[in-house]
């Protein structure tokens, strides 16, 4: 209803269009429009009595009446706040708004791509932090040209080129969009738990960085097939078969673009201290996911997050596959993150980096 009313107020020459319960927006005419994407969802509880406020350009929410901080939904309402913007900006653009992204992308997995036959390239803001531009998930989500295109404009804005987990722009790949597409971080913490905020100058900096990404890439098609990085099982030897060779870049780093990639930087799930499967967003036990292996599903915040399986060993006789050598998925980056100066944070991330890598405080 928002997002209807504010296209009739302030861009009436919109086309809007919602089938399905998702949103589709085309504004004038190009050969090849730009387009950016965002999910309608959130996992927090609506709260009556929600309020958000501001201190030092920090939003956070509260429910009044019991006075208690609430999740403030920065993922994704910064990402529908800057496809809302950059719809104001820009004479020729699409902006596509999906329901359902945190329980497996049902919104894009049922998407129109017939409304996606003549965009040139597609963005999304579903990302914590303030510098992940993802270029991967699961599969390469843009070309090399693109890459080299917008590296300038990565620099300007302080983002560097990751992989990441599951959303829309993964989805729309593996419908078969067939052009670049990414992810980027858009300056909301700690999501899918009641401390979330959203920091309102690194939201401005990715809506500036977005606009001057479509500035410099035009209205033109940025041709890229989606190819998953597994083909699948092979019962032959255990394994998951991969899809093609990893490689690099001429100008990227070894490794950088393909393949070796720490798990910090592909899965949603990390392991507590005691070995258990727990959800990145919010610390909650998982459990099996109706969404297959790939997936887990947290019932703290009601989200099924993706599992990096790559190159994992896994044992099927339980029925659903279950991941052997779960110091795969020690997320050191997680516990770095999280780091507040503490002792015990300090001892934990000493006791850590010595075990994983065989190093002291000292040798760092």
């Amino acid at each position: 209803e928002y997002i209807s009313k504010f296209c009739k107020e302030n861009v009436p020459s919109a086309k809007v269009v919602i089938k399905e319960n998702n949103i589709y927006i085309t504004k004038d005419s190009a050969d090849f429009y730009p387009c950016i994407v965002s999910h309608t969802d959130t996992v927090h509880t609506i709260h009556k009595e929600f309020k958000v406020f501001e201190d030092d350009d920090c939003l956070f929410a509260f429910n009044v009446e019991k006075g208690v901080q609430v999740g403030i939904g920065g993922d994704d309402k910064v990402g529908i706040w800057i496809a809302l913007q950059s719809l104001l900006l820009f004479d020729n653009i699409k902006c596509a708004f999906f329901h359902s992204e945190e329980i497996g992308c049902v919104g894009s997995s049922a998407a129109d791509m017939e409304w996606f036959d003549n965009v040139g390239y597609c963005f999304q803001a579903d990302r914590k932090g303030n510098n992940d531009f993802v270029n991967d998930i699961s599969g390469s989500l843009y070309s090399e040209d693109f890459s080299k295109k917008i590296k300038t404009t990565l620099n300007l804005h302080g983002y560097s080129e990751t992989s990441g987990g599951m959303t829309d722009v993964m989805q729309l790949a593996e419908n078969g969009i067939d052009v670049c597409v990414a992810n980027m971080s858009c300056g909301y913490y700690a999501p899918h738990s009641d401390q979330e905020i959203v920091e309102f100058n690194d939201a401005n900096n990715t809506l500036s960085m977005v606009i001057n990404l479509i500035c410099v890439l035009g209205e033109s098609l940025y041709p890229n097939v989606y190819t998953p990085s597994w083909a699948g099982w092979n019962t032959k030897s255990n394994n998951y078969a991969y899809a093609k060779d990893w490689g690099d870049f001429s100008d990227a780093s070894e490794g950088y673009w393909y393949g070796d990639k720490s798990p910090s930087e592909t899965t949603e799930v990390v392991l507590d201290e005691f070995g258990n499967e727990t959800c990145y967003y919010c610390g909650g036990m998982t459990e099996e996911s109706s969404f297959g292996i790939d997936f887990r599903f947290c019932g703290d915040c009601n989200s099924d997050v993706f599992i990096d399986v790559h190159e994992c060993e896994v044992d099927s006789s339980n029925g659903w596959s279950e991941v052997k050598n779960q110091e795969y998925y020690n997320d050191l980056k997680d516990v770095s993150d999280n780091y507040d100066g503490r002792v015990t944070h300090a001892k934990h991330i000493n006791e850590i980096v010595e075990s994983h890598w065989g190093l002291t405080k000292t040798d760092i």
